[in-house]
């Protein structure tokens, strides 16, 4: 545990750094792994790039299949041992890991800053930052990122991305990491993750802003992209399990027979499909789209809160299109029904599309899963110099 104290005196002693537009932790060779542990899953990426082509170095994904009544050191154990196990399979060699954390335990604030320079508002960032945090200032680790420089009445001001973590939760990853080995490189947030993607791909913003949602097991990511700099961050608490309980309580089901019956049927929107439905007698089907049609209101409705938020700080501003992510973006129909709903086009994320060849083991099914840890895996070692 020796390594594990000396981490905890180094984080101690230095600040949550936001470097090059992300919310980065950085302990400082420049090759990462990224590990994305999620509530459901862990993901492990590594990319290497020969030249001017990326590869996949080594992938991994693996069910945490935690007992609901574990306690949390039970539940991290559980992680460690899944994680420890997935790199030894899949010959993982590097030591050093990028990971991100998303979720009550993080706050992103756009806020103006009187006009400071780095080192000053370094030196000054928990007095500036207090009245934007709803947390004990003591509890978490700052970092910010500033935008650029504006006027408002008559003042020299600044806008600036605040990041706020809890040290706890930070120091909870860092303990994971240590237990397998690897050593803490950058703690991302995990909307930030998606920007690195986002870039890497080249979508560009030629027809809007760029809205994408990570539909998570217990979070949705929600981030707004303008320029390729992300300007609107929110986690949304209703995500893929949200939509396995609903159809639990509709059919009556356990949570495993909830979850298949999700992933065999999602929803139905065209007429010709809900008629086949009712003449087939196919209560399953009925049921689930009914289920995840409720919860897909909800979801809409803070999508809405969102993009009218984001709307609504300049005339010029426009959504021009969404990215789906995450373990549930492949939910049959899913797409389609956002698209009607939000009129604007809707697509399914592959975080690897700038990898020409991907590995033949990988299912084309698991990618949109890969967004955050191929965002991390975009990640090197000092890359912030």
């Amino acid at each position: 545990m020796a390594g594990l104290e000396a981490i905890k005196a180094k984080f101690a002693a230095i600040d949550l750094k936001a470097l090059q537009g992300k919310a980065s932790f950085l302990f400082g060779p420049t090759d990462v792994i990224g590990v994305d542990v999620g509530s459901f899953s862990i993901k492990i990426l590594q990319l290497k790039k020969e030249g001017l082509v990326w590869k996949v170095a080594a992938w991994g994904y693996a069910p945490i299949d935690a007992k609901a009544e574990a306690s949390p050191d039970e539940k991290k154990q559980q992680v460690i041992n899944r994680l420890k196990a997935l790199l030894i399979e899949k010959g993982a060699q590097v030591k050093h890991a990028a990971t991100a954390i998303s979720g009550n335990a993080v706050i992103v604030r756009y806020v103006k800053f009187p006009k400071l320079t780095k080192g000053e508002l370094r030196a000054t960032l928990a007095t500036e930052a207090e009245p934007f945090i709803p947390f004990d200032i003591n509890d978490v680790q700052l970092g910010f990122h500033i935008l650029g420089d504006l006027v408002e009445e008559g003042q020299k001001k600044m806008e600036t991305v605040l990041v706020a973590a809890k040290k706890d939760v930070i120091l909870s990853r860092v303990e994971i990491l240590d237990g397998v080995g690897l050593k803490p490189t950058v703690i991302d947030v995990d909307s930030f993750a998606l920007e690195s993607v986002h870039e890497a791909i080249g979508a560009g913003d030629k027809m809007g802003s760029t809205l994408y949602l990570n539909i998570g097991h217990t979070v949705t990511n929600l981030s707004i992209l303008e320029g390729g700099v992300t300007r609107v961050v929110r986690d949304v608490f209703i995500a893929g399990n949200t939509f396995t309980k609903a159809i639990a309580k509709a059919l009556q089901y356990d949570p495993a027979k909830a979850e298949e019956a999700k992933k065999a049927h999602g929803l139905l929107i065209d007429a010709e499909e809900k008629e086949k439905a009712l003449a087939d007698g196919n209560r399953d089907a009925l049921g689930v789209s009914q289920a995840v049609s409720g919860v897909l209101k909800d979801l809409v409705g803070e999508l809405h809160r969102s993009v009218d938020f984001y709307l609504s700080q300049g005339p010029e501003r426009s959504i021009g299109r969404i990215v789906l992510a995450g373990g549930s973006a492949r939910l049959k129909n899913l797409a389609k029904a956002l698209a009607g709903e939000l009129k604007v086009p809707v697509t399914v994320m592959n975080p690897l599309a700038f990898v020409p060849a991907l590995p033949p083991d990988l299912p084309p099914d698991l990618l949109p899963a890969l967004g955050v840890v191929a965002g991390l895996a975009l990640r090197r070692n000092r890359d912030w110099a």
